[in-house]
């Protein structure tokens, strides 16, 4: 499993895409994969900002 990034880092991925950066660009620039930038860009445009959990679900 990957390493948790930032909160800060997710949201200037962000403000970069929004300002017209692309996602690979944003992605090279602050050092995260490109797939991430992209999920996270995505997530956005449909308001999911916060993270998803990592981990498996708990067993009962």
């Amino acid at each position: 499993m990957g390493r948790a990034l930032s909160g800060d880092l997710r949201s200037r991925v962000l403000k970069a895409s929004d300002e017209g950066m692309s996602a690979r660009q944003a992605a090279a620039r602050f050092g995260v994969g490109v797939s991430s930038a992209i999920r996270w860009i995505a997530r956005a445009k449909i308001g999911e900002l916060a993270p998803r959990p990592q981990g498996r679900r708990r067993a009962s």
